[in-house]
């Protein structure tokens, strides 16, 4: 984690721009497009023009292929997914979509870039470029400015925003969000410091606990499964969830470095496997993720071992994110010190 202490920091305390090349991005057009998708993800595709949702791709056998967004702009959707490579998203989807649907499916990875705009002031550089009126605008939704859409979003338990838009405006974009950030302390993100909010935030890391041979009933991700709908891998989802689940995904945390593959102990019994883990600077410890024996994989557990380390199980989100207690209508970055909001970490 040491690479992307400053950028991790960024994220905590002020705000960080990250060209979020690990998204790749497939848009949906025709008369059908909303079906496609929904043959596509682990459910049915309800957001709304001006809507973003939050979806899963599964493979057939139920396992997860990819995490998304859907971004319904009228009658197009554009699909932001991470965990698959552009050539293979868009061959996913032709390869899955029937042939009589009237749908186009497009690769926008080439054409497109997202910039994206997280930590607690976030909003603040957000409303300097893209206008008073982005500070108002609900999780999950978007509007366009000057051609480029600016949605919010993000997983890392702070204020997230993202601008999408044509890769030839990049360096004319991030140049303006740069000069729009002086005074902000702005920091450049990295794809590490994303993901290790992510964990104490308890978001879902397809790169990470995503790879494993699991489903998502053990990675606690039911509730983006509509299990009557026809969407890809449903169907291995409520052959799975009809026998007694082995074990859970849960949350650990410890003073000592926990690795991935680690064997987490109780009382000299192996009892799980630590799949995802990061060093923690707000907390000054280290969080994991633990696929846990289902016996076990609830918090509240403090005897746990991995090694010679000592390691309790607990609920997240880990942080009282500051983003939690900014108000952008009584703050800013400027009179920071004036917030008042409780310890940071939660114990």
């Amino acid at each position: 984690m040491a690479m992307a202490d400053a950028s991790y920091r960024a994220i905590r305390e002020s705000a960080a721009i990250t060209r979020m090349d690990h998204v790749q991005l497939a848009r949906f057009t025709g008369a059908d497009a909303r079906v496609a998708l929904e043959r596509l993800c682990a459910g049915y595709v309800r957001a709304r023009d001006g809507q973003l949702q939050h979806v899963l791709l599964l493979r057939q056998d139920g396992r997860c292929l990819a995490d998304a967004y859907v971004l319904c702009d009228d009658d197009e959707f554009d699909l932001l997914a991470e965990g698959i490579d552009a050539d293979a998203l868009i061959a996913h989807a032709r390869a899955h979509v029937p042939e009589n649907l009237d749908v186009e499916i497009a690769d926008r990875s080439r054409s497109h870039v997202i910039l994206a705009v997280d930590g607690p002031f976030a909003w603040e550089l957000v409303s300097r470029v893209a206008g008073a009126e982005s500070i108002g605008l609900p999780y999950l939704t978007f509007f366009k400015v000057d051609g480029v859409t600016c949605y919010r979003a993000g997983k890392t338990g702070e204020f997230g925003f993202g601008f999408l838009l044509p890769r030839e405006r990049e360096d004319e974009f991030a140049t303006r969000l740069r000069d729009a950030g002086r005074g902000l302390d702005l920091g450049a993100g990295t794809l590490d410091a994303l993901d290790q909010c992510a964990l104490e935030n308890l978001f879902f890391n397809i790169r990470r606990e995503g790879r494993l041979e699991a489903t998502p009933l053990e990675l606690q991700l039911q509730w983006r499964v509509a299990y009557d709908s026809d969407g890809l891998g449903v169907h291995a989802l409520r052959v799975a969830r009809a026998k007694p689940l082995l074990r859970r995904l849960t949350t650990l945390v410890s003073p000592g470095t926990l690795r991935v593959d680690d064997a987490v102990g109780l009382d000299g019994e192996r009892v799980g496997t630590i799949v995802n883990a990061g060093w923690s600077e707000s907390r000054n410890d280290c969080v994991a993720l633990a696929m846990m024996d289902i016996a076990w994989a609830h918090p509240g557990i403090a005897e746990l071992t991995v090694g010679d380390t000592s390691t309790r199980s607990v609920s997240g989100p880990v942080l009282n994110n500051r983003s939690l207690f900014v108000s952008p209508q009584m703050h800013s970055y400027a009179t920071r010190a004036e917030i008042e909001a409780p310890p940071l970490v939660r114990v």
